[in-house]
């Protein structure tokens, strides 16, 4: 590739193993939902990542289909996806990127609109220790889902963040649901960051 990356996909959970994770310097989850890991499988993750490994999670990876891991949820995302608008599901919204010390994101600061399906959570991720990228707009789209259900999270509802677990790191970008966000300029410096 053009940045001189190395990339191998699979979608085969039993390349969860310590030898083969050990050949990553990252594991990426795009859009990755479902029971996808066997117990020893997810042992052997969490390991990597406790152990120096990195993981980069994009959108629905953060999804509600794997709450029954809970290391996952609370340690490796550190946040709990409870839903996203519909009627319309895809709606434009403002992205604020937070001052930080890093050095992600800032190439988009202050931020940038965009479609896309927007996740909430129950709690904001800051809450678990998260250093928070990006923040989504509430006032700029309709945070209402099936049935009117109210998926407002106030004036922090991060939607990219990072964090530390043990030795490893984690990154996650709610943004991705549609295609085409892959192509904005803003999503891919976000992504390459």
């Amino acid at each position: 590739d053009s940045l001189g990356w190395s990339v191998s996909v699979t979608d085969k959970g039993g390349a969860f193993n310590k030898k083969t994770l050990s050949l990553f310097d990252v594991i990426v989850w795009n859009n990755v939902s479902g029971d996808v890991l066997t117990l020893s499988q997810r042992e052997a993750f969490k390991r990597y990542i406790e152990s120096g490994g990195a993981y980069l999670g994009i959108h629905g990876s953060g999804g509600d289909s794997i709450h029954f891991w809970r290391w996952y949820v609370d340690t490796l995302l550190g946040a709990t996806f409870i839903g996203h608008p519909m009627n319309p599901q895809f709606q434009e919204a403002a992205i604020h990127i937070e001052p930080t010390s890093s050095a992600i994101g800032q190439s988009n600061a202050p931020g940038w609109r965009m479609t896309d399906e927007w996740y909430s959570f129950s709690e904001s991720a800051r809450k678990t220790g998260a250093n928070v990228i990006a923040t989504l707009d509430e006032s700029t789209y309709k945070p209402s889902g099936m049935f009117g259900q109210d998926l407002r999270m106030g004036e922090d509802h991060p939607i990219v963040w990072t964090r530390c677990i043990a030795n490893g790191r984690a990154f996650y970008s709610a943004i991705g649901h549609r295609p085409e966000v892959y192509e904005l300029p803003e999503n891919r410096a976000l992504l390459k960051d």
